[in-house]
Parts: C-alpha cells; sequence; structure tokens
C-alpha cells in the first residue's frame, strides 16, 4: 500500500491484529485495578507482636533448612533440622517454652500527688507559686502555714514551708506541728513530710504525744509513719536516745503514776507495742529496772527485759534486787503481779539470797508474797541461819518477812552452829527427799547504852528472820555439833541421827532438840580428854629467876646483876616425867 506521501504501510495479518487487540485490553485492565488498588488499603498480615509479615520479611526471619530425603530423622545435627510439626490446617502451633516463666512483681501502689489544701492559713499567709511543668509545680510559703494533703486526715503547721511536687517532699521549717485527730501530735524545730510515703522525720526537741493515752516520746529525733491502706498500723521510731514517759490507766479509768523509760532507739507499732534498745532505764513507782533491751505490749500487759536484765524494788521496807539473763513481767489492771527471771538468775533481800535457774515472784497489793525457784541445776536459798539447797524451792513471805522455805528434790540444809557456845569451822548438815524449814521475827533492838536522865527506852528498831523449826522428810538424816559442859573452847558434841523424818526445834538460832520418827538410829559423840597426852608442854608454876646471866651462871664480881627486859615473868616448864612414861606410844 502506498501513501501520497510515498511511504510504504506493511498490512499486518489477521493473527496480529488479533494479539494486538488482546493486549490493549489487558492493559486497560491492569490500569484499572492499580487505580482500586490505590484507593483500597492492603491487607497485610501481622505476626504476634504486631510487626507486618511480608514475604521478604519471613525469608529473613525464616532459616534455611534442608530437609531429609527419607522420613526418619537422622541423629545429631539432621535432628535440629526436622521441620515443625503443623496442625490439621497447615499452621504451626505457637512455640511454647520448657522453663516456666518467673511470676511477675507486684507493681506499687500507685502514688498520689499531694495537693495542698491551705484554707486553714492565715491571712498574712504568702506564697510563691513556680510552675515548672504542664503537672510539676514548686510552691514557697512564709508567714504562716496551715495546710493538709487533700484527701488526708491530718494537719500541717510551720511558720514557714516549701513543697517540691516532683520529688513528693514537704519541708517545714519554725514550730512545726503535724496532728492527726485523737491519735498522734508531734512537735518539731523542723520536719520533713513526705507525701508519697506517708512519713515524716523531725528533728530539734521532738516531742511526739499520743493522744489516746498521754503518753510522750521526747529526742533530738523522731519519725512517723502513718497508717495507709498498704500499712494499717502507724509506727513511730525514736533513733536517738530518746526518754518515753507511758501513762496508763487501771480498770476503773483512773490514771496511775507514769513510767519513764530511757533508751537508745525506740519503735512503737499501733500504740500498743513498745520495743526499746541500748542501755535501757526503767522508772516505775515500784521499781526500776534496766537492761540492754526491752519490749512492752500494752494490751496484754507484758513485759520483757533481756540481757543483762535488774530490777530493783523501791520499797525500803521490803527492798529485793531480781537479776538475769531475761526478766518477764506480767500485770493484770495495769498493776505488777508476777516477775520471771530466766537463766542464772539471782534474787537478794534482806534476809533472803535465792539462786536459781528461774525464779519466779508472785506479788499481791504491789508487795512480795511468794517466789519460786527451780530449772536445771539446783536451787539454793541463803538465810542468816541457814543455807538450803534442792531441785527446786518455794518461799512463802508474810508481812514481807520470810516466813517458809521449801525445798523439794535430795534437799540439803547447811547451818551455822552458835559462835558464842561453839567453836568450830564445821556446818550442821540435813538432809532429806524434801526440807521444811519455817522461820520467826524477833526483834532487834538498838546497842545497849545507858539512857540519859529523864530519857525513856529506846523502842526496837524493827525486825529480824530468825529459824525456828526444819523438817526432814523421806530418808532424812542429821548432823549436829552440841555445846558441852566444858566451854566454848571446847571441842563440841557431834549428834548425828536418821530416820523416816527428823523434826529440829530452836531456840534463838541454836538448836534445842532434835526427834527422830520412824526407822530412827544414830549416835552421840563427845570429846574426852586425852589421858595419854604429853604433859611435857604442861603449863607450871611461874617462878622468879635467881639475879645472874641466862641458865643460873654466876654474875662477877663488881658487875650488876642484868636481866633482859620481861626475864622476870617467864614461864617455868614443868618437870620432866620418868623417861619410860615419856617415850610411852599409844597402843
Amino acid at each position: 500500500m502506498t501513501t501520497p506521501a510515498g511511504r510504504r504501510w506493511c498490512v499486518p495479518p489477521a493473527r496480529s491484529l488479533f494479539l494486538l487487540a488482546v493486549g490493549s485490553t489487558v492493559l486497560i485492565a491492569g490500569c484499572r485495578g492499580a487505580g482500586r488498588a490505590a484507593s483500597t488499603p492492603a491487607v497485610v498480615p501481622s505476626d504476634s507482636a504486631g510487626r507486618a509479615v511480608t514475604p521478604d520479611s519471613v525469608a529473613a526471619r525464616a532459616p534455611v533448612t534442608v530437609a531429609p530425603t527419607d522420613s526418619t530423622p537422622r541423629p545429631g545435627r539432621d535432628s535440629a533440622k526436622v521441620p515443625a510439626a503443623t496442625d490439621s490446617t497447615g499452621a504451626r502451633p505457637p512455640k511454647t517454652d520448657s522453663v516456666p516463666k518467673k511470676p511477675a512483681k507486684k507493681a506499687p501502689p500507685p502514688s498520689r500527688p499531694c495537693v495542698l489544701d491551705m484554707t486553714e492559713s492565715p491571712p498574712e499567709t504568702r506564697l510563691l507559686y513556680s510552675r515548672m511543668s504542664e503537672t510539676v509545680s514548686n510552691t514557697f510559703i512564709g508567714g504562716g502555714f496551715v495546710g493538709r494533703c487533700q484527701g488526708e486526715n491530718n494537719r500541717l503547721r510551720a511558720d514557714s514551708a516549701e513543697q517540691f511536687q516532683a520529688a513528693g517532699i514537704v519541708n517545714l521549717y519554725g514550730n512545726v506541728v503535724y496532728e492527726e485527730p485523737n491519735k498522734v501530735q508531734i512537735t518539731a524545730m523542723h520536719a520533713t513530710y513526705f507525701t508519697r510515703e506517708g512519713r515524716l522525720y523531725a528533728d530539734g526537741n521532738v516531742v511526739a504525744t499520743q493522744l489516746a493515752t498521754g503518753s510522750t516520746f521526747a529526742g533530738p529525733s523522731i519519725e512517723y509513719f502513718r497508717a495507709t491502706p498498704e500499712r494499717p498500723a502507724s509506727r513511730l521510731i525514736a533513733p536517738s536516745r530518746s526518754t518515753a514517759r507511758l501513762i496508763e490507766k487501771d480498770s476503773t479509768g483512773r490514771l496511775q503514776p507514769p513510767t519513764t523509760v530511757i533508751a537508745n532507739r525506740f519503735e512503737d507499732a499501733g500504740d500498743s507495742l513498745l520495743m526499746a534498745w541500748g542501755d535501757v532505764r526503767i522508772d516505775r513507782e515500784q521499781l526500776q529496772a534496766q537492761a540492754d533491751s526491752a519490749s512492752f505490749d500494752k494490751i496484754t500487759e507484758q513485759s520483757r527485759l533481756v540481757r543483762g536484765a535488774r530490777i530493783v524494788n523501791r520499797d525500803t521496807a521490803q527492798q529485793f534486787t531480781l537479776v538475769g539473763d531475761t526478766i518477764d513481767m506480767y500485770s493484770t489492771a495495769r498493776k505488777l503481779d508476777r516477775v520471771v527471771a530466766r537463766h542464772k538468775s539471782t534474787a537478794t533481800s534482806d534476809d533472803l539470797v535465792l539462786n536459781a535457774e528461774i525464779i519466779d515472784v508472785r506479788l499481791k497489793d504491789q508487795q512480795l508474797e511468794e517466789a519460786f525457784a527451780f530449772g536445771s541445776g539446783r536451787a539454793k536459798a541463803t538465810t542468816p541461819q541457814q543455807d538450803v539447797i534442792a531441785d527446786s524451792l518455794r518461799i512463802r513471805l508474810v508481812d514481807k518477812q520470810v516466813r517458809e522455805v521449801r525445798a523439794v528434790g535430795s534437799a540439803v540444809a547447811v547451818g551455822t552452829p552458835d559462835t558464842l557456845k561453839i567453836r568450830t569451822t564445821d556446818k550442821d548438815l540435813l538432809r532429806g527427799d524434801s526440807i521444811f524449814a519455817f522461820f520467826d521475827s524477833i526483834a532487834v533492838r538498838p546497842p545497849v547504852a545507858a539512857p540519859a536522865p529523864g530519857a525513856t527506852t529506846p523502842r526496837d528498831t524493827g525486825n529480824r528472820v530468825s529459824i525456828k523449826e526444819i523438817r526432814a522428810m523421806g530418808n532424812a538424816s542429821s548432823l549436829f555439833h552440841m555445846a558441852t559442859s566444858k566451854g566454848p573452847t571446847a571441842p563440841p558434841a557431834i549428834n548425828y541421827v536418821r530416820g523416816l523424818r527428823i523434826f529440829v526445834n530452836f531456840d534463838t538460832g541454836t538448836v534445842r532438840d532434835v526427834r527422830v520418827d520412824s526407822a530412827a538410829s544414830g549416835l552421840y559423840l563427845e570429846p574426852a580428854s586425852d589421858s595419854l597426852a604429853d604433859t611435857a608442854a604442861a603449863p607450871g608454876p611461874r617462878r622468879r629467876r635467881p639475879p645472874g646471866r641466862p641458865g643460873g651462871a654466876p654474875v662477877p664480881t663488881g658487875s650488876p646483876a642484868r636481866r633482859p627486859p620481861g626475864e622476870d615473868d617467864v614461864t617455868a616448864p614443868a618437870a620432866l616425867p620418868p623417861l619410860a612414861s615419856a617415850t610411852r606410844r599409844r597402843p
């Protein structure tokens, strides 16, 4: 075909025209599909972490493995290349770890920022507000401050204050007062209140008063934790040496004399349990005490002194001292009625010294009434006339004086003979399964002196305890020293008896008689003079030595007789006995 321009065109055959039409159709459809794809967002799959899953990303993350030709896995490295199993849908199950996961830590309770409410502040209060960000600000207050954190049942007062909201701190300066109605009041010169913890640290002449009881704590610094939902009971800590003044009421609601406690550190939990550490000293109405540490339970009315504990009674008419490693005190209606000392304890009074592993003292109307001594080892009671040793002891007092000592378990009573009638270092002994000792009081009179003209005779100044009777029960035996008619310088007689029961009566501390009941046997030994004793040393008549030299030599003529000083009063030796009697020996 020839055109006017002279160009020649080739007419394609029919097959070529058909292919050209199909290609144009496909091109047009592709353009329209691309337009629809641009207007409709594509759905891209994602993994469990929320990341998009694309073929390229899957290929990058998926490990390249080669599956074995057979279905049986081979040991070694091929066993690690076995493809993961799939479920019936063809999807892989989620991956699980064989190691159990640790439980997640409990998140701390969310802290609420302190929004100061200063509606009670005086009119002259000045305030400087500095906003650090949209949620953080600092506040500086002068001219007197009275406020609280919104939602808290407390009140803060001071001459000036500053709040740092980001740190959760409120600093108080000058005449600081922290109050919780009907609970506690704390006064100090300076304090810092941590709003997020509900904690107050005060220093400078700090006095904390428990408003319910009136008890006070005074010291250089005090730390107080108020009660919160996470902390049901409040806590008060005095870290430096402080003084606690505890005020209690009896069952009728009447105030009792205060108890003063001084220690290096205090901690009070919920106004019910008080603990003290470091050189604790207690001053109570009826006693004084000291220990290394102590605790006071105000609900159960129990107290404990630990390590180097010591209690001294204030009553001069019945003064006693109790010492032990640990001492427990029990009260009823705010009155002390029982004291227990443990671990190598010692109780000392005017008429009695008690030693045992455990000493249990009972009081009635604040007066010592009964004491028990027991525990591992032996218990020992020492009185002016008798020492009683046994496995356990019971001491009973009447009118503040020892009246009865009961010893149980291989009991032994050791006494001292009357030194006015007997000169000996030996002791009187009484043994039995049980020993009962009974005492009586005798009047103690002042030294006898000639009364002044017109003066009256002085009365008795007091009483002292004297042994009255001792009873030994079960397998009893006794050994007593008796005075003889030859006087106190002669050796005493010995009275030894044994029987089922022995009763010994005393007269002003001296053995009067011994009575044996059932299966009685014994002997009485009285010393006699030794007729075979050497009489060469017996004292002879006194004579005056004639003038002359010692030995009877004559004095030379013309020289005066000279004698040593005191030579006139010498004792002459007695005449020697015959030779046979002088050399005779005892058979």
